[in-house]
């Protein structure tokens, strides 16, 4: 359907999680290390938008009758109605892929996006995830947070016009701190991937499909300044990709066609 009418898919996964266990990321907030969460603050009659990314890798360890127990994973699925409980009226999640079923060895993601309205109440709202793991003795709901994923996913909402809603909307315009271009697009060859950055450091770079699943990712060291890398297209088929550029939290993802005559 993205091919079909030249759409981007509603979110991008992060592919730092690529090589994580199976779940949710970010993990539920967690108190005693204070990392996890959501860390981004919602406003009334303001877009809101927070983006996290499902990995399915082939194996999970999952805990039954007390024991844990390592089962083959087939895929994994939300439900596309009920399987986030706890949002603000006006918040609403949308999937990649549109179904919310992963495939396993893909990373999939679901966006919390939309505009609170003046029918809330200033406050925490603590969500509740489902996330149904299949697998070949039948589907297990597995709770974030919950037993074995502890901790806390909440939307802090603030009243419109407030100080918290002022600080977050200067943190929102913070993207990926440099400039990023590519060329020639479309592509039959290579990409090459120009990056202007502001500070030097390690960063992640990834190719994705149309559907989310990564087909190649690696690590790039940023200088200060220019930065040039070339991303091999020949073997791709013809149709639409993303690459996407994430420095320290920080990313920018970006649109590219394959053609091949």
């Amino acid at each position: 359907m993205y091919n079909l009418f030249g759409q981007n898919p509603v979110c991008i996964p992060n592919p730092l999680y690529k090589d994580s266990t199976a779940g949710i990321y970010p993990r539920p907030y967690n108190d005693s290390t204070k990392t996890g969460g959501i860390d981004r603050v919602a406003c009334i009659d303001e877009d809101f938008e927070f983006p996290l990314t499902v990995n399915i890798p082939d194996m999970v360890t999952v805990t039954l009758a007390g024991a844990p127990i390592t089962l083959s994973l087939e895929s994994a699925k939300l439900d596309t109605v009920k399987a986030v409980k706890g949002l603000p009226v006006g918040i609403k999640y949308y999937c990649n892929p549109a179904t919310c079923e992963m495939k396993k060895n893909t990373l999939g993601c679901v966006v919390l996006k939309g505009k609170p309205t003046a029918a809330n109440q200033p406050g925490d709202y603590n969500l509740e995830i489902t996330l149904s793991l299949v697998t070949f003795i039948g589907t297990i709901d597995v709770l974030f947070p919950g037993a074995l994923f502890p901790g806390k996913y909440s939307i802090k909402l603030a009243a419109k016009g407030s100080l918290e809603c002022l600080k977050s909307s200067t943190a929102s315009a913070q993207a990926f701190e440099g400039m990023v271009s590519a060329f020639p697009n479309p592509t039959v060859e290579s990409l090459k991937i120009q990056i202007m950055a502001m500070k030097k450091g390690e960063a992640i770079m990834s190719v994705s499909d149309i559907t989310g699943r990564i087909i190649r990712s690696q690590k790039l060291n940023l200088s200060q300044g220019e930065n040039q890398f070339l991303i091999p297209v020949n073997e791709l088929s013809n149709g639409t990709y993303f690459y996407t550029i994430n420095q320290g939290g920080l990313g920018v993802s970006r649109k590219f066609l394959v053609w091949h005559d």
